[in-house]
């Protein structure tokens, strides 16, 4: 689903203060990296100095077309919570089920774009990402560049000595063609968790889910299923609800954690599941379970706000990495 992309033109930031209320700037990516010639919208930013700080970073990737801008209220709750937020701008013009779909029955092609578009490798003739265009480059650039720009605000714990991102340290979510980017890093890289919205990679043409998904053990399957969660529209005009509940989710091992719960009429905590719903009147139901310009509002609060919340902070198993386990603070 494609929303409109606001161009902001000017490359000036705005300061963090030191302590306060949430604060929030805008990068423009060529600002942390010459190198990155394309999808030049402003990434956004959000930090409050004024809650105790989770020590985890919160990544959004927007859907097919989107751009930070258009994500600033799902950015500004995890802010609020105590991620350090970023909504990150980066190369989504052509939708992945579209380049993958038709007659196109290669059930590996998902992953391919998937993967080319977070690590800059060439996999893939549909697509055309390079490193320093990737998603990875884009966000070590900009924490790089926050790191040195606000030295006071933390975000040099989510990178190595050596500039590279602490995947441990990540929570990795998106909207759509951003949903499934954020589920196949969390395949290839052990995050802290997933959260995918409006998110499917499904073939018709194959009646299968893409490999990455439906065959786990095809990737490094870094996150286990424990660390997923997932947030769709039963009325969804994008994605088809039935195939995304009993495909999709039954394929990242999810409904070991719960029933699908519609949280229109389950108070939270939702029975702890990690599969939710809603049936809500919006205008387009694709977009208004994270986009900013299709949220519904009640009493000047997005009323997907406690979803949100809550998928942001259940509470998530020990990490293990190798023999070593590690208990959550989150």
């Amino acid at each position: 689903m494609r929303f409109p992309i606001f161009l902001l033109v000017s490359l000036a930031l705005f300061s963090f203060p030191a302590l306060g209320q949430r604060q929030s700037i805008f990068v423009a990516p060529q600002m942390t990296d010459p190198q990155i010639t394309t999808n030049l919208n402003n990434h956004y930013v959000s930090v409050n100095p004024g809650i105790p700080s989770k020590g985890q970073l919160f990544v959004f990737l927007p859907g097919t077309g989107g751009v930070a801008f258009n994500y600033q209220e799902i950015n500004n709750t995890a802010a609020d919570l105590g991620f350090h937020a970023v909504n990150l701008t980066y190369p989504n013009n052509d939708a992945v089920n579209t380049l993958c779909g038709g007659t196109n029955s290669d059930l590996d092609c998902y992953g391919k774009i998937r993967m080319e578009t977070v690590d800059g490798t060439d996999r893939s003739p549909l697509v055309n990402v390079d490193r320093p265009n990737s998603i990875e480059n884009r966000l070590i650039k900009l924490l790089i560049y926050l790191r040195n720009t606000f030295p006071a605000l933390g975000w040099q714990q989510f990178l190595t000595a050596d500039s590279k991102l602490i995947w441990s340290k990540v929570v990795i979510a998106g909207h759509s063609q951003g949903g499934g980017h954020a589920g196949i890093i969390g395949r290839h890289h052990g995050v802290s968790r997933v959260l995918m919205f409006a998110a499917m990679d499904f073939n018709a043409q194959s009646n299968a889910a893409a490999n990455w998904i439906a065959a786990p053990d095809s990737t490094p399957n870094a996150t286990g299923a424990a660390r997923f969660w997932a947030f769709g529209h039963q009325q969804d005009e994008m994605v088809n609800f039935t195939l995304l509940a009993t495909r999709i989710w039954t394929a990242y091992g999810m409904p070991q954690f719960g029933a699908i719960q519609n949280v229109d009429n389950v108070p939270l905590p939702f029975a702890n599941s990690h599969s939710l719903t809603s049936n809500r009147a919006c205008d387009n139901f694709h977009g208004c379970i994270a986009a900013d310009a299709r949220l519904v509002f009640e009493n000047g609060v997005p009323v997907y706000k406690s979803v949100w919340e809550y998928m942001l902070s259940q509470t998530a198993p020990p990490l293990s990495i190798g023999n070593l386990t590690f208990e959550r603070l989150d």
